[in-house]
């Protein structure tokens, strides 16, 4: 009988990095759902109460869990008693619910995308917003201009460590996941990463109240996450390289790369390997296929190692 799991930012649940070594903060069977809660990317407490004030950061870590890399604020990591090298984990989203306020900015500080837009030299616009839950609409608080957009929510972040021993940024994606930024992993969406350790060690962090594809600024819609239900199931029947979901509308397959281009054509290959498996065909008849029905989308482009997602909508092929 599968169980339900409480898991809360705290000195004991809180990290900024992956490492297979860091003491798991909750065990829990295949099958089992984990409800997290999240703090902001930034390790923010509370919304600022006024423009250019600060925000409260939480401070109080566990000395096992500190690191000198101010990486993103995770949750976790979760121990799959059933998980080993070479399976793949299932995670199943079932509901993510953001708190009542989030942020996003632009520009003032050096980053290869700032260089390029001649961003760089320019004051940094920083944006607050008030999150409505219930009309999934997150209101401006602070500026000349105060606009609405409206909420998407999804996890930035979900992953586990590299095999190799240390402590590793969060930063980049990787194959077994991590920093994706993928905006269609919403709730109803099933997410499939490779195993790289035993266990599993799965985090969470980095809540996203809205964000287009590319995450072209930086940061999205940062918020904190009031409930993120996630259920883990370890599957021996699935063998994948790179993380692949299957969302509300479609499937997608990723690439990442610190080339863009690169990136693209391993998202493609990935894809053209699943619709070969999906329907039974050659790898050929497959990328033909593709060509009329599979959409390339850029994913983020902010992250030193980019991203690109193939989507193929279900029922394209009839």
């Amino acid at each position: 009988m599968s169980n339900i799991h409480y898991l809360q930012p705290d000195s004991n649940t809180l990290h900024g990095f992956f490492s297979k070594e860091l003491q798991p903060a909750l065990n829990i069977n295949s099958g089992d759902t984990v409800i997290f809660q999240t703090l902001d990317a930034a390790w923010g407490l509370e919304k600022r109460s006024a423009l250019g004030e600060a925000r409260k950061k939480f401070t109080e870590f566990h000395p096992d869990r500190k690191t000198k890399e101010f990486g993103h604020a995770l949750v976790g990591p979760v121990l799959i008693h059933q998980a080993k090298p070479g399976q793949t984990l299932e995670i199943k989203i079932n509901e993510i619910i953001t708190g009542t306020w989030g942020w996003t900015s632009a520009g003032g500080f050096p980053s290869y995308w700032n260089e390029k837009l001649g961003m760089v030299e320019s004051s940094e616009v920083l944006l607050d917003f008030e999150l409505d839950v219930e009309q999934m609409v997150g209101r401006s608080q602070f500026g000349n201009f105060k606009y609405s957009v409206e909420l998407k929510p999804f996890m930035g972040l979900m992953g586990m460590p590299p095999e190799e021993e240390g402590k590793h940024s969060t930063i980049p994606p990787r194959p077994l996941g991590g920093n994706m930024d993928c905006k269609e992993l919403q709730a109803g969406s099933t997410l499939f990463l490779p195993i790289p350790v035993e266990g599993g060690l799965f985090s969470t962090g980095d809540g996203h109240a809205a964000q287009g594809d590319g995450e072209v600024s930086g940061p999205a819609l940062e918020c904190p996450m009031e409930r993120v239900n996630l259920t883990f199931t370890v599957r021996d029947d699935l063998k994948i390289n790179m993380p692949r979901a299957k969302t509300n509308t479609g499937w997608l397959t990723m690439g990442f790369h610190e080339d863009l281009e690169e990136a693209m054509w391993l998202a493609l290959r990935e894809m053209i390997d699943l619709l070969s498996s999906l329907y039974d065909i050659s790898r050929t008849e497959a990328y033909a296929y593709a060509t009329m029905v599979v959409d390339l989308r850029i994913t983020q482009i902010v992250n030193c190692v980019k991203g690109v997602h193939a989507f193929l909508p279900f029922h394209a092929l009839r």
